[in-house]
């Protein structure tokens, strides 16, 4: 996609949010505000929740390819001829 249409339509999102919060009285709009606030905070919290738990993941998928464990390294034995 194009940035300046992300962009813009990032900025049509904005005014809309700003219209519907200018139909609402201001007490109510605070509170809305601040419902949006911890919405934010939930998601970013869930997504960083999601990442760890996915790169552990991958960390133990890569582990049992390698046939390792925590603290445990194979060695083999090489004889030169």
């Amino acid at each position: 996609m194009n940035r300046e249409f992300i962009k813009n339509v990032i900025l049509a999102k904005q005014y809309e949010r700003d219209a519907f919060l200018s139909l609402l009285s201001p007490t109510i709009a605070q509170h809305v505000q601040v419902i949006e606030k911890e919405v934010k905070g939930m998601i970013f919290d869930l997504a960083k929740e999601w990442a760890l738990d996915v790169s552990s993941a991958v960390n133990d998928a890569e582990k049992e390819k390698t046939g390792e464990t925590e603290g445990e390294k194979k060695v083999k034995k090489v004889t030169i001829d």
